[in-house]
This record gives structure tokens, sequence and C-alpha cells, in this order.
């Protein structure tokens, strides 16, 4: 397994072929990065932040259907393709069914971002805070949040431009919603117990 600080050292500037999506010299993407259930949200910002990719790029290539960018889709299997993202991140389909939360289908989805500020500082956000009725972050015991400290926006659970600009910050003022600054390249994989915990209440609704 390589590791993302010898993958910085080796990535040129990339050149996006935004018709098809793919960069010229090849794409940043490591299945590493992500932690159990992580949501499909966090996956698509984590993609666009490593890649400098715009989202109203991303967007227009989540499903075959020309779609508004900043009107957005639905995230879940309504409106996004799962074979068709699973081949642009480079992942199995089961990591993005997991990631919409179809593969249960016994939980519905709250329809405006909730998250818990301790894992948005890891740059981690779990489909299980999506989950409506979920009141606690599995992995902290912290009350889960929906909208912003500074300005209040509660953010729409959609994958449109504006969402999608702004990774682990809020859409409207850019303030981060953790309590630290995310580096990708260094953060490290969630520990066990939160693996563990996160898995344990995935599996429980």
């Amino acid at each position: 397994m390589h590791s993302m600080a010898a993958a910085a050292r080796a990535l040129p500037i990339l050149t996006f072929d935004d018709a098809a999506l793919c960069p010229s010299f090849g794409y940043v993407f490591d299945t590493h990065w992500l932690g159990p259930y992580e949501s499909i949200v966090s996956i698509l910002w984590k993609f666009a932040r490593m890649n400098a990719l715009p989202g109203h790029v991303l967007v227009g290539h989540l499903c075959a259907q020309p779609v508004d960018p900043y009107e957005g889709i639905c995230a879940s299997p309504a409106g996004v393709e799962t074979r068709r993202v699973a081949g642009i991140l480079g992942v199995p389909m089961k990591v993005v069914r997991c990631a919409l939360g179809s593969t249960s289908g016994r939980r519905p989805l709250d329809s405006h971002l909730r998250h818990c500020p301790r894992c948005m500082s890891r740059g981690y956000h779990s489909i299980v805070h999506q989950f409506l009725g979920a009141m606690h972050c599995p992995a902290h015991g912290d009350w889960l949040e929906q909208g912003c400290d500074a300005c209040g926006h509660a953010a729409e659970y959609r994958l449109d431009a504006q969402l999608l600009d702004a990774p682990f910050k809020c859409p409207r003022c850019r303030r981060p919603y953790g309590r630290s600054t995310i580096n990708l390249w260094t953060s490290s994989p969630l520990p066990k117990r939160m693996r563990t915990a996160m898995t344990r209440a995935y599996f429980s609704y």
C-alpha cells in the first residue's frame, strides 16, 4: 500500500476534461481515505477536494441524464447512478450503495445535512448520521447538529454544486463544520473503536 505522502510527491498538476471527468494525467483517490459507511457526500467531498474539481462539473457526471448542477440531484439511489459513480471513484459498487444508505432500506434519510463536528474535524461524515431519528453520533456520543454554528444555515442533503464546492464546510458562509482544519493527506484512519461503533450502528437500523 502506497503512503499518502508518497502519492502527494508523485502527483502532477491535474488538468480535467470536463466532458469526460477524466484528468489528463490521472486523478487522485485512495479507498484508504474512507471510513466505514461513509456518506456519498463525504466521499465526493474528498474526491473533489483532492482533485481541485469544481462541484458543478462533478454533479453533472453522477447520472446519465442532463442535470442543472445548481439544482442538483437527490443523494439517494433514485438520483445517483451507482455503477457510474463507482466507476468514477474506482471503488466497488457496494461502497457507493452503502454510502447512499440503500442496502438496508429500513431507515429514511433526513432531508438536511446532519453532522458530528468531531467526525467532520477528521474529514468524515457517515450515512448513519443521516438516518432519520438518529440523534447521537455512534462514535462520539455527541448530539448530531443540523445547521452551521456561524450563520445558522441548514444545508439540504442534496448533491448540488454549492454543497460539493464546500468540502466539510457550510456551503453558505464556508465555515468548517468541524473544530479543526482538515488535511486529507495526513489525517489518520478512524480508530478501531470508532469504526466498530459506526458499523454496529449501521446494522442496528
